[in-house]
């Protein structure tokens, strides 16, 4: 709810997420299963699915996973698909194994940058981007100046969702992380993203430093355990639903969809200048947290990134 009590209706309010999309090869014992995926295209999913109209700038090669990946987002309601269309290069692929508690560890072979000629649609209110294609260049380098292009008009989140194997130097990670979250006005990260960049400080620490760099909002989840969420408010912990898993595969960007969504519902997004300053200083931090984590709790008890569809929540 925003101050006044109202709910915003979630789909007149577009949003445009910017990213990668990869085909998860996962292996568990003998079996090998595909499932949809990258971290940006699984939030426009989810987002789409929660009801919100949703533009995705990604990366597609021309072969049959590309043509897979493109149906996989319009069967989730994505308005629009604006990609380069790889004819050299396959698309991304993700090789995925679970361990015994379904936890899953990536291998990635992949490109990534953006179409040249698009442009974000004056109606849209949101950017979402995060993971790889902030750090792999050259697309990085093509994201940050798109965000910086549209960062005083639009409500900016983002998501590290970080890949130690495909990524990098920790240093040169960290100095992306901290330059995007200038942009943001809610980060959402979790705590292998911060244990691994952050290694020498806790959880809320480490929150506590990505906060200072700008955003309103920072929340970090950590799998079972409780999430925290820091702003200039304080810590707030919530602990989220206990379920049965299938896999964790997409259960982080179902939450940040979720956190996404939550904020559209709570008028945030749609607010500007002072009143923006006014809404996110307001944020109902419990309910946006208990949103969330109920996307991600329903898309763990589902085999890969199959984040809920709106009326699975009401």
């Amino acid at each position: 709810m925003t101050a006044a009590g109202i709910l915003h209706d979630s789909s007149a309010t577009r949003i445009c997420v910017v990213g990668e999309s990869i085909v998860d090869i996962v292996r568990s014992g003998d079996s090998v299963v595909e499932h949809a995926g990258g971290s940006p295209l699984n939030v426009a999913v989810g987002a789409a699915r929660l009801g919100l109209a949703v533009d995705v700038v990604t990366y597609l090669g021309a072969d049959a996973h590309g043509e897979w990946l493109r149906a996989h987002l319009d069967a989730s309601g994505v308005q629009s698909v604006h990609s380069v269309t790889g004819v050299d290069r396959a698309t991304s692929t993700a090789a995925v194994t679970l361990d015994a508690e379904g936890s899953a560890s990536y291998v990635f072979d992949m490109h990534w940058q953006l179409p040249d000629s698009f442009a974000v649609a004056p109606a849209t209110r949101l950017i979402h981007t995060g993971s790889i294609a902030t750090v792999l260049e050259p697309g990085a380098t093509q994201v940050d100046a798109l965000i910086r292009a549209h960062a005083d008009g639009v409500f900016v989140t983002y998501d590290p969702n970080l890949r130690p194997q495909i990524m990098g130097s920790v240093e040169l990670v960290r100095e992306r992380v901290e330059s995007f979250c200038s942009l943001a006005q809610v980060v959402k990260a979790s705590a292998e993203d911060l244990a691994w960049a952050y290694d020498s400080m806790t959880l809320v620490e480490a929150a506590q430093h990505l906060l200072s760099r700008g955003p309103a909002l920072v929340v970090v989840t950590d799998g079972g355990a409780s999430t925290i969420a820091v702003s200039r408010a304080g810590v707030v912990e919530f602990a989220p639903p206990r379920v049965e898993v299938a896999d964790t595969i997409g259960a982080g960007d179902s939450f940040m969809a979720g956190l996404i969504a939550a904020l559209v519902d709570q008028g945030v997004v749609d607010a500007f200048g002072d009143d923006r300053d006014r809404a996110l200083a307001s944020i109902d931090v419990d309910g946006l947290l208990a949103f969330a984590a109920r996307c991600a709790a329903i898309t763990v008890t589902r085999a890969g990134a199959q984040p809920p569809w709106r009326h699975e929540l009401d």
